[in-house]
């Protein structure tokens, strides 16, 4: 007398999966899926990182900008020039 496949054995709990060509169906499936996930997971990466260092120049930029403005406000004496009290 044979065994009935694992998958009845089991009670039914991975019924249509007996079949080795439908288990490997399945498998294939999923990882494609993972793949899939992984490729796009690295495309949303890439696209963080590509808007913080845009970010992160950007703030420099602006550093810079304030920083250059303040020297100049100071050495013209401008009305936001910094004040220093005589040493």
């Amino acid at each position: 007398m044979s065994r009935p496949p694992r998958a009845q054995r089991m009670g039914g709990y991975a019924t249509g999966m007996s079949d080795q060509l439908d288990v490997q169906q399945v498998l294939d499936h999923c990882m494609l899926h993972i793949k899939g996930a992984g490729e796009a997971m690295a495309d949303d990466m890439r696209d963080a990182a590509m808007k913080l260092g845009t970010a992160a120049m950007m703030l420099a930029s602006a550093n810079n900008m304030l920083h250059r403005r303040a020297a100049e406000q100071t050495q013209a004496g401008g009305p936001d020039a910094v004040q220093r009290p005589p040493a």
